[in-house]
């Protein structure tokens, strides 16, 4: 490994282990993932919905400015050639994916090299997102030393997810009493940071409607609760879009 790779790689090092909410610099953590693997561009895949028997994908962030296809879509375990890797859990290093068996599941980019790696991001044995990479139209295929590289980044991207999970479940008091209620089986897979947030997110929503309910709250002023919830994420999503069309430009 060069020394500006081992430099990129710590300066990637360092970014991870600093930054305690990731979602903030999401475009960050992605331009510094493709910067230490001399991609053209990266995207992260993670895991937001469905089950252990049917868990999807969701895109978390891009160098490039992807069609609203691509962050709408969710798919499964063995769809598309990201579901193929997180079916498999093993990376693909692809030469050229004109000519490969996954091309009919490729985006054609005429930005981008036709060079691909896909790896999984994994905390322990769970995988829990994937990192695609395409390489520079002027730069020779993808090898293994590239491969070996990508691994390291998604195993400290996957390190810095795993503690930013657990501190968000910290910073929370609704999710401290949830965890007090669970038992060890489950308080390890909340807070290993392998649990989809969509699932962490069901099992508070139902924590905090018990306590609302044995508190005393009738049906109509928990529902008032929820939509003040719904409003405060509308919101919210609406600044995020506001920030992203100003990111494109």
């Amino acid at each position: 490994m060069s020394e500006n790779a081992l430099g990129r790689l710590r300066d990637l090092a360092v970014f991870v282990s600093a930054e305690d909410d990731l979602r903030a610099h999401l475009r960050e953590l992605s331009d510094l993932a493709a910067s230490v693997t001399e991609a053209a561009t990266c995207s992260i895949m993670m895991l937001s919905e469905g089950g252990d028997d049917a868990p999807r994908l969701k895109l978390w962030c891009s160098t490039d400015a992807l069609p609203a296809s691509a962050w709408n879509e969710a798919p499964r375990s063995g769809e598309s050639i990201a579901g193929r890797v997180l079916e498999r859990c093993a990376p693909l290093l692809i030469a050229d994916i004109r000519a490969s068996e996954f091309a009919p599941l490729a985006r054609q980019r005429n930005n981008v090299g036709a060079s691909f790696i896909c790896t999984p991001i994994a905390v322990g044995r769970h995988v829990i997102g994937v990192m695609n990479l395409s390489n520079r139209l002027d730069s020779p295929p993808f090898d293994e030393a590239d491969l070996r590289l990508a691994e390291i980044v998604a195993t400290l991207i996957g390190k810095s997810v795993q503690v930013e999970r657990l501190q968000t479940m910290l910073r929370s008091k609704v999710a401290q009493m949830t965890l007090a209620r669970e038992g060890k089986h489950v308080v390890g897979r909340l807070t290993d940071g392998t649990v989809p947030p969509a699932r962490v997110a069901k099992l508070l929503a139902k924590s905090f409607f018990r306590d609302l309910a044995s508190a005393g709250f009738e049906p109509g002023q928990i529902i008032e609760a929820a939509s003040e919830i719904i409003m405060l994420v509308s919101h919210d999503i609406t600044r995020f879009k506001k920030r992203i069309e100003r990111e494109r430009k």
